[in-house]
């Protein structure tokens, strides 16, 4: 497969119409339309996909049927094409066509009590899934928080204090007499005598001794102790003293930073024990975060969010079905794409993606990748060789996709979905 050649064929317009300008040209394009106007069609043009029917008609979801379709005439009145009949509206026409159709779908979807309830139902599984995605947003915000908390509370508790400018020792107090004579005399001054050297204290001991005997020796049964030198302990460096400092820091921010992951971790389990995945995927992430490399706590983030993804699996797969049934097929693609995120195994769900990017005139390449991920994980399943196949013919590769159906055809030779598809390939090659 060329990957290149899959890219060049996605269009961004439809078929048979020429390309719509953007809104800042578009609204200065010479039109029988006044500025208002264009400024409310491009405006309601631009929010469609972002509308649901209810804000697009501009009325209550409790509203009731009188209500709905008083609002829709007053919109359709407005915004039909047919209003203004031989006039030049230029690229608008083909804007008010689309926003006239998407008035005519909200109307008959919700003013049907059937149809408005499973439209109902769907709007919910919207809120429900992005409602999912912040929380699990979220988590990385907490984590943050979490850990300018911890700084924060540390350095108040021990702050790095600057060590001593100089390693030098302290001066040692000077006596009077070191005073004394280092002071000049005066002239004429008796002199005092220098200050007897300094002895140790066994020698003065000794001296006294033989005073008191009279000048004999004095004898001991035990030598004298050995003269014992002092010295004074090494001042530690700058250097030294800033890195006993860090450390003690390190390890009162590492000692927090446990401290506050038990209590996520806490979190999380209660939030498992309650059947909320989502909550506890994000507490075992935070924990995580302030303690990587824990290899359980790893195990126990995997295993939560594993669960979640299952949760919210879940509400986009029920949103994709309902929007393949009413033809949305962007947000089909969209939908489908996100469970294929979290079910990297999910064969069908890889192949409804692939079949609704190619409908809602998406992304090949990706279109491509998601159908040979399933015929991967199912290589003996003709439909998603036959899904495969349509993005190739959508690409206009018309020899891989005969190749795709010809193993489809083995897999499933009365299919007739095959045999009309191998003729429209055959009469492309």
């Amino acid at each position: 497969m060329s990957d290149a050649r899959i890219r060049t064929q996605v269009s961004t317009s439809s078929p048979g119409r020429p390309p719509v300008p953007p809104e800042h040209t578009a609204l200065a394009e010479d039109v029988d339309l006044d500025i208002d106007m264009r400024r409310q069609v491009l405006e309601m043009h631009g929010a469609l996909n972002r509308l649901d029917h209810y804000t697009l008609l501009g009325v209550a979801h409790t509203a009731d049927r009188k209500t709905l379709q008083r609002a829709y005439f007053e919109l359709a009145a407005r915004f039909h094409p047919d209003r203004y009949f031989r006039k030049n509206l230029g690229s608008f026409k083909a804007r008010m066509e689309t926003i006239f159709g998407r008035l005519t779908l909200a109307h008959e979807t919700v003013s049907n009590k059937e149809s408005r309830s499973e439209y109902d139902a769907y709007l919910a599984e919207q809120r429900r899934s992005q409602g999912i995605e912040s929380l699990l947003a979220e988590a990385l915000d907490e984590a943050r928080r979490a850990e300018e908390t911890i700084e924060r509370e540390v350095r108040a508790q021990a702050p790095l204090a600057a060590p001593p400018a100089s390693s030098v020792p302290p001066p040692q107090p000077v006596s009077g007499s070191e005073v004394s004579a280092a002071r000049p005399s005066p002239p004429g001054a008796k002199l005092a005598s220098p200050p007897p050297p300094n002895v140790d204290l066994a020698t003065r001991r000794d001296a006294l001794a033989r005073r008191l005997l009279g000048g004999r020796p004095h004898t001991s049964s035990s030598a004298p102790p050995p003269r014992v030198s002092v010295v004074p302990p090494p001042v530690p460096s700058v250097a030294d003293a800033m890195g006993a400092l860090r450390r003690r820091y390190e390890e009162r921010l590492a000692s927090a930073r446990a401290s506050q992951a038990r209590r996520y971790i806490a979190n999380g389990e209660l939030a498992l024990a309650s059947g909320d995945a989502i909550s506890a995927a994000n507490a075992f992430r935070v924990a995580l975060s302030l303690v990587p490399g824990d290899a359980a706590l790893e195990k126990a983030a995997h295993d939560a969010q594993a669960k979640a993804d299952v949760v919210l699996s879940e509400t986009y797969a029920k949103q994709a079905a309902y929007e393949e049934k009413t033809g949305q097929w962007a947000g089909a693609a969209r939908s489908w794409t996100r469970v294929c995120k979290a079910r990297p195994n999910d064969a069908d769900a890889h192949e409804h993606a692939a079949n609704a990017i190619v409908k809602a005139g998406g992304d090949l390449h990706e279109a491509a990748r998601l159908a040979e991920r399933a015929c991967t994980l199912s290589p003996r399943t003709a439909r998603y060789r036959v899904a495969l196949a349509t993005v190739y013919l959508a690409a206009g590769l018309a020899l891989n996709a005969r190749r795709e159906l010809d193993a489809a055809a083995q897999l499933a030779p009365h299919d007739d979905t095959i045999v009309a598809m191998m003729r429209r390939a055959g009469s492309k090659t």
